[in-house]
């Protein structure tokens, strides 16, 4: 008779980070948001200009993701409420205020390397 072993792994829910990026397609936030522009929604960049980076800005803008305040963005379009956990709320917020300006930095230090790359290649 074999024997066979199980073995379990338990690992602390952080281990398992949730990717905000990912989750910001998966729930179609693109269809109103984008990180650099106003589609109908606020671009990232304005909800972090007004919310800041922090921990607790990153809370503040996780809650407003399952209930919305239309008040706070007016003439803006409605967004409805997530019927999302709040780690998941975080992760968006997070991917919101921080990860997605990353991006955007590195989106726009790779444009100006190729710019200059392209520029001097005309010289030569």
């Amino acid at each position: 008779m074999k024997k066979s072993l199980v073995l379990l792994i338990f690992l602390p829910v952080s281990a398992l980070a949730l990717d905000g990026r990912e989750l910001f397609h998966r729930y179609n936030c693109s269809s109103c948001h984008a990180p650099d522009r106003r589609v109908v929604g606020p671009s990232f960049l304005e909800i972090s200009k007004r919310y800041g980076t922090s921990e607790k800005a990153v809370e503040k803008v996780a809650k407003l993701i399952i209930n919305p305040k239309p008040e706070n963005w007016p003439g803006m379009a409605y967004m409805p409420p997530f019927n999302i956990s709040m780690e998941e709320a975080k992760a968006l917020a997070r991917y919101v205020l921080i990860d997605s300006l990353e991006e955007i930095k590195e989106e726009k230090k790779k444009q100006t390397a190729d710019d200059f790359i392209y520029d001097d290649m005309q010289f030569h």
